[in-house]
């Protein structure tokens, strides 16, 4: 948590100062003889639901997160009062509005002014007649949540989201200023020199001078030109020299200057950030700056923990530098377009945006009262469409971040989309756009510049709509963008309940899909569905789709991160092991340039094995490109592994590697002879070694009652745990089914020889037979072999193993395992080595922030409600994969499971009795959506060996 806390208070201060280093020309607009020509009008304002009781509520904010049960198609009202600035007289007076959903009207002093569509984009009120400067304001305004509105953001938000969502502010300008303002940056042949293209419209027709001035990030003048005004629109030209170019890697921004004169007097200036950077189609590539990209991507919603569907700069700023940290390059804005905020950000630190347009859903999947808007995709009196995209697209078209535009989401096409294409492509020639369901638009229309395809399988084999085909992450003649992939597990309660390991499962899939696609060259890359948790926590329950994001609604990294930050490695080294090195030799290790424009020679990069270390100087690697690290000699050896650092700006972790030198050699302990006291009833067999003593029933055919040093280690078991997916439930949710239960004992063997015991015993379950050979040795060393019949073999598994029902006083667990990557954070439920104690007790409290790591939760409010809490923390619960240890312990006493590696091991309060879990196949079926999955299904009889010692 310290560590998340100082990389928020820094990045803060890195905005800080950046911004002060480019901008201290000026803030970013002055007005002449006005102090302060933007004032926010956030923060407590009064909300009535019948205009006759009013209540405090923060703006921006949803309501309903806020505690007023709005609903559809009804009409509430905030109202609040200001002072209109004494020094705005004279001056065109404007409220700003960045986002009302859905449907908006606005009155000042009872006044109406205007109404506006659409709940995600800016849109201005003039009031210069209807105010005073000096005197206080009535500013009035009605939202109404509508159930047609084209975006579907209440809907696939689960609840009314209506409100003021965004930023509200009282302008002042003068009588002349600018209609538009927007700026291109067109690169030379040789990607070096480049124009600076500035275009405006002004509001009058009046004459007026426009200077330019551009300036570098240390504050130096570039270049500055001035020009008389001799229509009321126009453009300039500005011829720059080999600038320093943007790109997601090297995001160099320069200031632009545009100062507008009344006569020789400047009346007013405005400043904006902007890069040198070029984006461009070449046959099935996308090229920035004549490089071709490779889009490490994830979409992004606007979620605030408390107060909902919306954000501030804080956590604009947050989810930024957490993308840049989990090695993210590209971020969708799903399904709206996004606070200036977040775009500046972007453009600072260096992230490629897909900006889309605030229509989903339109005659696709729609469900109840928001199905009636099929037809509004050709009807032309629904002209939100084309409004909407264009205030996105003049609103923020001057931030070199953005690289695609989106005309919506996963819509059936219609005219509507047609014009919005358009209206694009005559506006700007300077990026492509995008229609997320290509198979919908007809033969011979144009509507897309790049391919876009949903759910492509992990191996890029399929999408998930069959009208149109994909191979390996191709389609022919152009680009292909996958910008819904990798579908976090969020949807099947049953399974996200019982084992938290499923989100360390899922690295599997964007691991291979990466490393799949970046090996095509029509495969642009795709975009992780989602980066943040789709969870509202309303003040009595919490609703949304669920915890589908890689960073939770807090911003704590959740498993899911870290393998994020993995396998888009752009320093990506393929190998764990290091089959071939010989001591006192150099050390070769192959690896890949998965960077877009930067070579290794600008990286960081160390090592350390044992007590030496070291760093590689100047490795020439270029983007996209395989080579070699080499590694002076050292005393190579199996004992210890490689440690391997990239770090960008020297500071900042890439990735890091423990590489081990040789395969590691795993002998798993036998029974030995020695004595045992064995002791005999009628119905019980008494066994006691050197520190353990057990029971085994005869009538059951079960261990009972294990202790060591007097601790109840064992209750009883083995019992096959056997479990198959059950019966689906809203198509991604299903059962998971238990075909062990009921164990009825068929028959029953016991013996010693040569110190050693062995019991036989056979059975019944419900569904399935099993039968038992255990081994008991006086070390307390348990040999377990089983065997399952009449299993059924044509559905897939979800886990196959034994379990056994365990005392209460456990107090530490630790693992040693073969993790699927080298290096994990400390405790994180993918950790290859860990230790953690049973006993944490971290609090959570409903609509608080946690002060723990997100492995520490004892609960999910959406997955358990406010009042079911699971006895154990995720990091206890989750499964262990391929183990070649796994313990429990009391005081002096241990439960350890062995393992070649091929086992998983977990641990959690079942049906209210502690259980251990031992695995010899797992799957998780849930990860649907043409995730990876192992789809394993039974052969033959299934068998297995547990080695387990009590000690």
């Amino acid at each position: 948590m310290k560590v998340f806390k100082c990389l928020t208070i820094i990045g803060i201060l890195l905005a800080s100062f950046a911004c002060n280093s480019r901008n201290n020309v000026l803030t970013k607009i002055w007005v002449k003889d006005v102090k302060t020509p933007v004032v926010s009008l956030n923060g407590t304002w009064q909300f009535s639901m019948d205009e006759k009781n009013w209540s405090d509520v923060q703006v921006p904010g949803e309501l309903q997160m806020q505690g007023f049960a709005i609903k559809h198609d009804k009409t509430y009202t905030y109202k609040t009062t200001f002072t209109v600035p004494s020094d705005y007289s004279g001056k065109q007076i404007g409220i700003n509005f960045y986002g009302v959903y859905s449907y908006a009207r606005c009155w000042v002093n009872g006044t109406y002014v205007r109404d506006h569509s659409g709940g995600f984009t800016k849109w201005t009120c003039d009031i210069t007649e209807l105010v005073r400067p000096g005197e206080e304001v009535e500013l009035k305004v009605e939202v109404c949540d509508k159930t047609n509105d084209i975006s579907y953001a209440s809907g696939y938000a689960k609840h009314q989201i209506g409100g003021i969502l965004r930023d509200v502010e009282l302008t002042a300008l003068p009588k002349q200023n600018f209609k538009l303002l927007y700026f291109e940056t067109e690169l030379d042949k040789s990607y070096q020199n480049a124009d600076l293209k500035v275009f405006y419209e002004l509001k009058q027709d009046s004459p007026s001078k426009i200077k330019i001035d551009l300036f570098s990030k240390d504050g130096k003048l570039v270049k500055s030109l001035e020009q008389e005004t001799s229509s009321k629109s126009g453009q300039f030209q500005i011829q720059v020299e080999n600038p320093e170019k943007w790109d997601a890697e090297h995001p160099n921004l320069y200031t632009l200057v545009t100062i507008l004169f009344d006569g020789k007097e400047e009346i007013l200036k405005k400043s904006e950030d902007i890069g040198f950077r070029e984006v461009k189609i070449d046959g099935n590539k996308l090229l920035v700056n004549g490089k071709p990209v490779k889009l490490r991507g994830a979409c992004r919603h606007d979620v605030h923990p408390t107060l909902g569907r919306m954000s501030t700069p804080e956590y604009d700023l947050q989810d930024v530098l957490l993308a840049k940290e989990a090695n993210i390059n590209f971020i969708r804005t799903s399904h709206y377009p996004p606070s200036e905020k977040f775009l500046e950000y972007c453009d600072r630190y260096g992230l490629y945006v897909e900006d889309e347009s605030a229509v989903c859903f339109v005659a696709t999947n729609r469900s109840g009262e928001y199905n009636s808007i099929d037809a509004t995709r050709s009807d032309p009196e629904w002209t939100q469409y084309l409004s909407q995209c264009e205030e996105m697209v003049q609103n923020h078209r001057n931030h070199a971040c953005i690289i695609i535009w989106s005309i919506g989401n996963e819509n059936r096409f219609g005219d509507n989309f047609q014009k919005s294409y358009n209206w694009v492509k005559k506006n700007d020639k300077t990026r492509p756009v995008i229609f997320s369901y290509p198979q919908y638009v007809p033969d011979g229309a144009q509507a897309f510049d790049i391919f876009s395809s949903h759910y492509p399988d992990w191996r890029g084999t399929n999408a998930r709509y069959k009208e149109v085909t994909i191979k390996g992450f191709e389609y022919p003649g152009m680009p292909a963008i996958f910008d819904e992939w990798a579908h976090v597990a969020c949807y099947n309660k049953f399974e996200l309940r019982e084992d938290p390991n499923v989100r360390s499962f899922w690295a599997h899939t964007l691991d291979s899909m990466w490393t799949n696609i970046f090996e095509v060259e029509g495969g642009l890359g795709g975009a992780i569905w989602c980066f943040l948790d789709e969870t509202f926590m309303l003040p009595k329950e919490t609703v949304g789709y669920g915890e589908w994001g890689i960073v939770d609604t807090w911003r704590r990294r959740k498993p899911e991160f870290w393998a994020t930050k993995k396998s888009y490695s752009p320093t990506k080294i393929y190998t764990k092991v290091v089959q071939d090195f010989l001591p006192n030799d150099k050390l070769i290790i192959p690896v890949h340039n998965r960077f877009d424009h930067t070579n290794f020679s600008e990286l960081k990069i160390v090592w350390k094995y044992g007590e030496q270390t070291g760093e590689l100087e100047q490795v020439n690697l270029e983007p996209h490109k395989k080579g070699q690290l080499v590694f002076p000699p050292a005393h190579w050896n199996f004992d210890e592994k490689l440690n391997i650092k990239f770090y960008s700006n020297d500071t900042i972790l890439v990735d890091e590697y423990n590489l081990q030198l040789g395969e590691k050699k795993v002998e798993l302990p036998v029974c030995s002879k020695g004595k045992l006291n064995v002791n005999e009833t009628d119905s019980v067999v008494f066994i006691a070694g050197e520190r353990f003593k057990l029971k085994l029933n005869k009538n059951t055919g079960l261990i009972e009652d294990l202790k060591v040093n007097n601790e109840l280690l064992l209750k009883s078991g083995p019992y096959i745990n056997l479990k198959f997916p059950g019966e689906k439930n809203q198509g991604t949710n299903f059962r998971i089914d238990d075909y062990a239960k009921n164990w009825k004992q068929s028959s029953f063997k016991f013996e010693v020889n040569d110190g050693i015991a062995t019991l036989h015993t056979t059975g019944t379950y419900d569904k399935i037979s099993a039968g038992f050979t255990v081994q008991i040795d006086e070390n307390g060393l348990l040999d377990i072999r089983y065997k399952i019949s009449d299993a059924p073999t044509d559905i897939y598994i979800q886990e196959v193993g034994i379990k056994f029902y365990t005392g209460e006083s456990f107090n530490k667990m630790d693992w040693d395992r073969n993790a699927y990557f080298t290096v994990y954070p400390e405790n994180d439920l993918g950790a290859a080595k860990g230790e953690v104690l049973l006993s944490e007790k971290t609090k959570m409290n409903y609509r608080e922030k946690p002060e723990h790591n997100w492995a520490f939760d004892p609960t999910s409010f959406y997955y358990f409600g406010q009042e079911e809490k699971p006895s154990y923390t995720n990091i206890v619960r989750s499964l262990k994969e391929n183990i070649y240890s796994w313990s429990l312990s009391v005081s002096n006493s241990t439960v350890k499971v062995f393992s070649d590696g091929s086992q998983a091991c977990r641990f959690d309060k079942i049906d209210g009795i502690n259980t251990i879990i031992i695995n010899d196949l797992w799957d998780y079926n849930s990860l649907l959506w043409n995730n990876y999955q192992k789809r394993i299904k039974l052969k033959g009889t299934p068998e297995g060996r547990i080695i387990l010692l009590c000690d």
